[in-house]
């Protein structure tokens, strides 16, 4: 590793050319294990991520690769997940209006794509051989993409570009729709044949992708359809019905208990929070909801008097 290969890598992420930068980036690829900050979260549905965030100096590197680089890169038109002006939304329209509904979720998918697959697209896309080593190095994390750096959900979308292409075509040898948002693979029509699940497995796993059988699910005509959390069992975008219950249950209780919140069954210090954003997911997917409309409005005023009221 030579300065002068460094000034080549700087100009390339279009990062000034200091010796700063040089000591930085020289120290980052020494060892960029001592650039992330790592901890768990709890998944919605239960289980724990492991998130590995880049500390401010990486992140802003890998920001630089992602907007001078991997932006540049077309992706598949039937991904969904991490690209601007499109949303899970989006992605759930497109099966709206089928009688059969199949979606599937790949398993690990950030830890499956490897370095070199990171390498490869780099190379592909231009870079020599040095250039995509030190690319990819400073896009991964112990070999693979790091769950919490801003690089690794479009890399993951240009790395499944091929597989996008093969699995579009699949579906449509069968009279299908396909979309993909992120991990989550969705197949729609008529009728969906059960051999394509097998198919589907045996695409993904030459790429060293792998099923999350557990989480396949075919529904079939005049079944609950969901998809990314999206209802559209009636040939209509609607939020699930048990989710609207919920948040019904939730405000009720906020508003009984307005003048001492403390009292509401269940009370958590960011209730308010919670709640308006819940109801702001519920506008984006039912823009014209009148009651999610009427609440938000209520709560955000409620609100106001709760954190400028006294504590005592």
């Amino acid at each position: 590793m030579t300065d002068n290969n460094i000034v080549n890598l700087l100009e390339v992420i279009s990062i000034k050319n200091t010796s700063h930068n040089i000591k930085i980036i020289t120290n980052i690829l020494n060892s960029n294990k001592n650039y992330y900050r790592f901890f768990s979260i709890t998944k919605r549905k239960g289980g724990v991520r492991e998130i590995s965030s880049p500390y401010p100096t990486l992140k802003f590197i890998q920001q630089n690769i992602k907007k001078n680089i991997l932006e540049k890169i077309v992706v598949n038109d039937n991904a969904y997940a991490y690209i601007k002006n499109k949303s899970y939304i989006d992605h759930a329209k497109i099966h709206c209006d089928s009688n059969e509904l199949l979606t599937l979720d790949i398993k690990d998918f950030f830890p499956n794509i490897y370095r070199q697959d990171v390498f490869n697209i780099f190379s592909q896309y231009g870079f020599c051989d040095l250039q995509s080593n030190y690319l990819s190095y400073l896009c991964t994390l112990n070999n693979t993409l790091p769950q919490g750096a801003c690089t690794s959900p479009i890399i993951s979308n240009i790395i499944f570009n091929k597989i996008d292409n093969r699995l579009y075509k699949l579906a449509l040898s069968f009279g299908l729709k396909y979309s993909r948002y992120a991990d989550d693979l969705a197949f729609s029509g008529k009728k969906i044949p059960s051999k394509i699940i097998k198919l589907v497995a045996l695409i993904l796993e030459e790429y060293d992708f792998i099923v999350n059988e557990s989480k396949t699910k075919l529904k079939k005509k005049g079944s609950k359809k969901i998809i990314t959390g999206v209802s559209i069992s009636n040939g209509e975008i609607k939020a699930p019905k048990s989710f609207k219950r919920n948040l019904r249950a939730v405000i009720y209780e906020l508003e009984k208990n307005k003048d001492n919140i403390f009292k509401m069954p269940n009370f958590e210090p960011l209730i308010y929070e919670k709640t308006i954003g819940k109801l702001n997911y519920l506008l984006q997917i039912e823009p014209e909801n009148k009651y999610a409309k009427e609440k938000k409005e209520k709560l955000i005023s409620n609100y106001k008097e709760f954190i400028s009221s006294p504590m005592l």
